[in-house]
């Protein structure tokens, strides 16, 4: 299963979701989700001709720029890779790879990977299903000679985003070990100090309302 990424001719990215038909002609609409703050209308509609199509000088209107996908075992070590120098404690990378296959918490969730326009892996992520309406996200990495790109924020609003059109008052909680703008960005705010219990990972989450008592539980059991 896989997702393309575009990029609007005015610079803002989508998700293409698949294509649907018109319900008095058959003709094929493709359904996208924007990967941006829209409010007022997050997932869209447009004639496939139009959206494959060319703008009046001539350049696309929606340019590929990537492939959202999930993880295959054949996959792993590529992106066990990404992380393998904040995470390695002085292991090898075989050894890196040796305690992954043991360690219950790799093992959980579903892993997507974020390919691009070329093909190239580039950033991935693991998501994990607490309830229907809530989800944590970990090893979020990037490919060491990709960093800086913006891939790991393109992939993590993607993901977001496909969740959402299925659930949409999901919530996503997270630790992170970089600055929390970057994570602020996509609607996360830093949890209050009840909640936090790695001073080099701070607990995050979507959402205005207060974390409930289950919500809790599930961040306390989160590693």
């Amino acid at each position: 299963m896989s997702w393309t990424l575009y990029r609007h001719y005015k610079g803002n990215h989508y998700l293409r979701l698949g294509v649907a038909a018109h319900s008095e002609d058959l003709s094929p609409q493709v359904v996208y989700r924007c990967l941006y703050d829209n409010p007022a209308a997050r997932t869209w509609v447009r004639p496939q001709p139009m959206f494959e199509g060319v703008i009046e000088d001539g350049r696309p209107r929606f340019t590929p720029v990537g492939r959202l996908r999930l993880v295959q075992p054949e996959d792993l070590r590529t992106v066990l890779a990404f992380g393998y120098d904040a995470w390695k404690h002085d292991k090898t990378f075989d050894q890196y790879c040796a305690d992954k296959d043991q360690d219950p918490n790799h093992l959980l969730g579903t892993r997507y990977l974020l390919e691009d326009a070329a093909g190239k892996p580039v950033s991935a992520l693991n998501v994990l299903r607490f309830r229907e309406s809530l989800i944590g996200f970990a090893s979020v990495a990037t490919s060491p000679d990709q960093r800086g790109k913006g891939y790991a924020s393109l992939l993590l609003r993607a993901v977001m985003e496909l969740h959402r059109f299925a659930q949409p008052d999901v919530r996503f909680m997270l630790f992170s070990e970089v600055k929390p703008a970057i994570y602020e960005r996509h609607g996360f705010h830093v949890l209050s100090a009840e909640h936090q219990r790695f001073p080099k990972s701070l607990a995050m989450a979507t959402g205005d309302a207060l974390l409930s008592a289950a919500e809790a539980d599930f961040l306390k059991a989160y590693f």
